[in-house]
Order: structure tokens, then sequence, then C-alpha cells
């Protein structure tokens, strides 16, 4: 995967800005507070990767578009909001999504072969996580980078313990079949200790109703008989009276929805017309003409900028309608349950009223329903839930088979020898103190060296992880992208060193994209330099009408 372009717009601000990435190498240089961050962090904030931004960037609502390609073949990924496109090379929409986990991610997975599943904390089902993930070994950030290696992104506690299988998965230690094949037995075993709750539960009954062979069911009255017919009565009209009302709810939600996407229509519509009047005023002179009222009207900035408020107050308006039909949705689905699980309880009430309003007598009625039968109904479920978890054992053995065949000990060794030898190279050659060699060699440790000695080591560690990755892993190569590398007040020699190897080490097939105030010196060959000098102002109004004119026929259909 490379970077080959970014494009910034922030119709609030009225500015834009287009950045064209090197292939091989990308330095963005410039003094503090002139946006080199936040230009860095837009990269990943349009795949949905959770990035810090800085407040005044959220403020100006900036929307971006990022040009890249995957085995030379080129995509391009526009997000605005919470609202993300996925297009190919011919400007076809691909996938137009706001969910980043269940939508975004597993796209973006099938693309950029990034087959690493990962059992879901909260439900245990194996899913593909979002696209942090496959970006985490490539990225430094400014923030939380320098602190601990692969921890650039505030992913949360969605997964248990994910580091180590990131680092496998990533190494090429571990396949992608080997997650497949661990997620589907994480949901197996969960499974297995659902049915065994559900065998706790009847064995319980068993135990607590006595149901012995011995029982005869004398106990039971006519009037108690009788008694059991009224009260099914009574739940039966209450059941049908809560229907009525979720049945009245999902009628109402169903009118609300047809008006709000109604109201959507038009608001389109707006655009589209508002659109097409400010495309006109930008080829008009000084002075357009209104067929309406005949007269001739002042064409001047303002009156251009007044379109283009009109467009986006109606974009606003189109994102703020598609919030309210995503919760009418969920309020909808959630009476169709309801209203599904009153018609089952109604159903279960009739046909159990129907068997006791029947023409069977209270003894015949005892003697079908008597002990034996019902201690036979228990035996049988516990015999179902019994073949169940065999059944779910039974997989679980051969999935443990499948992934004793993919352990290969031979290349994991060789892949944490090459790793091990790098890493060490790469402390020594950053003028590391004190190196814990146990701890650097092996590629699932976290780095523990502090103080000013801590950036360098960490970026040690995501320069011979990277090298790893390209050597030996068979899925995804991305660019390594390092934001600035002074941290903890280096020297200059240290800094020089740190810049020195992340050029140096640059794959042949790899690009890097580094942040920096200060190049020490260091030369940029096979590369280019982006310089921002505008403190707070990485966009300019010059470019705006480009960007916005290039940008919105894409945003339109996000």
């Amino acid at each position: 995967m490379r970077f080959e372009k970014l494009e910034l717009l922030s119709n609030l601000e009225r500015k834009a800005r287009t950045i064209e990435f090197h292939p091989r190498l990308t330095v963005i240089k410039g003094e503090n507070d002139v946006g080199k961050s936040s230009v860095i962090k837009s990269l990943y904030w349009t795949f949905g990767s959770p990035v810090r931004m800085h407040p005044e960037w959220v403020k100006a609502k900036v929307k971006a578009r990022v040009t890249f390609t995957i085995d030379g073949t080129r995509f391009a990924m526009v997000r605005d909001g919470t609202s993300f496109g996925l297009f190919n090379e011919a400007g076809e929409l691909l996938i137009a999504t706001r969910k980043i986990t269940s939508e975004l991610g597993p796209y973006l997975a099938k693309m950029l072969d990034f087959g690493l599943v990962l059992p879901n904390k909260s439900s245990g089902e194996p899913e593909t996580p979002p696209p942090a993930y496959a970006f985490l070994p490539f990225y430094v950030d400014q923030d939380l980078g320098w602190k601990q290696a692969l921890e650039s992104f505030e992913v949360g506690a969605q997964y248990k313990n994910p580091r180590k299988a990131v680092i496998e998965f990533h190494s090429g230690i571990r396949p992608n079949r080997y997650y497949e094949l661990q997620a589907r037995k994480a949901a197996l075993q969960s499974g297995i200790a659902d049915l065994g709750r559900d065998r706790q539960v009847l064995e319980k009954a068993v135990g607590k109703l006595s149901l012995q062979p011995a029982f005869t069911g004398t106990e039971f009255t006519e009037l108690e008989h009788r008694e059991s017919v009224n009260r099914l009565l009574s739940e039966l009209r209450n059941l049908r009276s809560a229907r009525l009302h979720v049945a009245a709810e999902l009628a109402s939600l169903v009118d609300e929805r047809e008006l709000l996407t109604e109201q959507m229509k038009i608001a389109r519509l707006a655009m589209r017309e508002l659109g097409k009047d400010f495309t006109q005023a930008l080829e008009e002179g000084q002075e357009i003409f209104c067929p309406t009222c005949g007269t001739l009207h002042e064409n001047d900035f303002g009156q251009k900028f007044s379109i283009l408020d009109d467009r986006e107050a109606c974009a606003q308006f189109v994102r703020d309608q598609h919030e309210q039909l995503v919760a009418i949705r969920r309020k909808a689905e959630k009476a169709e349950a309801e209203l599904k699980k009153t018609d089952v309880l109604i159903d279960r009430v009739g046909g159990t009223l129907a068997e006791r309003e029947g023409e069977l007598t209270l003894k015949e009625v005892i003697e079908n329903a008597g002990a034996n039968m019902a201690r036979g109904l228990f035996d049988n479920q516990l015999e179902e839930i019994r073949a169940a978890v065999e059944k779910l054992a039974g997989e679980i053995v051969e999935i443990d088979r499948e992934v004793k065949g993919l352990e290969d000990k031979k290349r994991k060794a060789d892949i944490e020898s090459f790793y091990a030898k790098k890493r060490t190279s790469f402390l020594r050659a950053l003028n590391v103190k004190n190196i814990d060699f146990d701890s650097a060699t092996k590629i699932t440790k976290k780095v523990n060296d502090t103080g000013s000695d801590q950036p360098r080591a960490v970026l040690a560690y995501y320069l011979a992880f990277m090298l790893t990755v390209f050597e030996y892993s068979s899925a995804l190569t991305a660019p390594m992208i390092i934001d600035s590398p002074n941290q903890q007040d280096q020297d200059a020699t240290n800094v020089a060193a740190m810049i020195d190897l992340i050029f140096s080490t640059r794959p042949d097939e790899g690009q890097t994209i580094l942040g920096t105030v200060n190049l020490h010196d260091q030369v940029v060959k096979d590369g280019k330099i982006i310089e921002l000098v505008d403190e707070l102002s990485v966009m300019s109004s010059t470019v705006y009408d480009d960007v916005l004119a290039t940008m919105t026929p894409a945003l339109d259909r996000i």
C-alpha cells in the first residue's frame, strides 16, 4: 500500500490543501504549530482509525480524501464527519458507510489482505478488527507512539490483550488461517459454556420439583384446574392489549420515517440545484441575469459564498436527518422484535388454553402430565444438551489438530532471530545505553527503557519490526509514518542518528513519511520535502475553489 495524495477541505473556513506524496520518501517539515501532525493524522483519520485531532481542526469540520494504491491499483477514500466512501480509479463507489468495525473494516481487510481475526471481548464472536489494527506497526504518533511501541492509536478495550496476536500476524509468525481457527475455537468454547449453564438450570429444576417416577399428581383439584384456565385467559387478554400498543408504536415510527425520507429527498435536490448555481456563478462574469425577475445581479464573492453556505446547510440537514433515521430504524427493529415475541407468547398461551379448555377430564390431564412425562421431558432436553456439547467439543479437537499443523517452529525461530539482530543493531546505532538484551531480542516484549533513551529504543523497535514485516509477512505492508522523532529533549547528535536510521532502513518497496521540525543536516535522497510555514494554518483559501470542485461529487455520494 502507498499513499499518493491527501486533499483537505473546510467549507466552514473556506480553505483547502492538497499534498502529494513521493512514492519512496516524503518529509513534512516545519516549526511547531504549523500543522504537521494534523496533516499526518488526517491520513489515518480518513480510514477510520482513532487519532487525537487538534480541537481547532475538529471545529473546522475538515473533510478529507486520500488517494492510495494497492499493488499499483488506485483507489480513493473519502471521509466527511462520520461518513466514509471508498472509490475505485474510475470513480465508482465501492462502499459508503458510517460503520467502521462491522462494515468498513472487513471491506478494507479483504482489499489489504489483512486476515487477522480476534474474538470480541463482549460477545466472544470472532470478527475482523478495525483498520487501526492493520496500520499499528507502521505508525509512530507524536502523542502516543513514542511512549510505547504499537500504541499510537487509541483502540480501547474491544479485544482482550490483542498485542501478541497483532505482532505474530504482521511479522508472519502466524498465518491468517491460525487466527480464523482461534476465533472459531473461542466461539465454540463460549457455546459450550452457555450449554453448561442451561444444563445446570435443568438439573436444578429436576431437583427442586422432586420429579420422581412415584409422583401421582393427586395434589391437583378441580378448583385448581379452573383457576389455571382463568389465569391463562387473563394473561391472553393482557398480551393482546400489549400487542395493540406495540403495533401502534410501530405504525407511528413508519410514518415518521417516511416523512424524514421525503425531507431528505427535498434537501438533496436543493443541494444539486445549489451546486449548479455555484458552477454557473464561477463561469459567469461580473453580473448574472435572473430569468425569473428579469434583472441583473452582481456576481461577487459574497454571492458565491452565500450559495455555498446554503448548500452546506442543506448537507448538514441531510446528515442530521440521517442520524434521526438511524435512531428510528433502531426503535422500529426493537418494536418489531417485541411484536414477534408477543405473538409467540400469544400462540403459546392460546395453545395451552385450548388444551386446558378441551374435553379432557381432570383425571386425564393428570394422567397425561404426570411425573414420568415431566421427568422424560427434562431428560430429553438434557440429552440434547449433551449431544450438542459433544458436537462442539469434536469441532474444537479438529481445530486443535489443524492449528498444530500450522505451527512452524523453524520459521518462527528465523523470524525472531532476524528481528533480534535488527533491533540490537539499531539500539547500538542510536546510542541506547544499558541495553536489556533479554527484552530487546524478543519480538513480543514491550520497550522498557526510560528517559531520553526511551524514544530511541521505541524507534529501534518500530524499524526492526517494519523490516521483519517486509521480509517475512505475506500480508499487508503499508507506508511507515513517523511523526516528530525529537522527543524527550534529544541532543542534536541523537536526533541526527534517528533521522539517518529512518532514511537508511527504508525497504526497497516501502514508502516512508516523516514529520519533523529539523533534518539536522541529513540529506533527502530519492524523496521530497514539503515545508509548512504558516502558523495554525495548514490550509489556504487560494486552492479552496479547485479542491471543492473536485471533492464535492464524491462527498455528495457518501
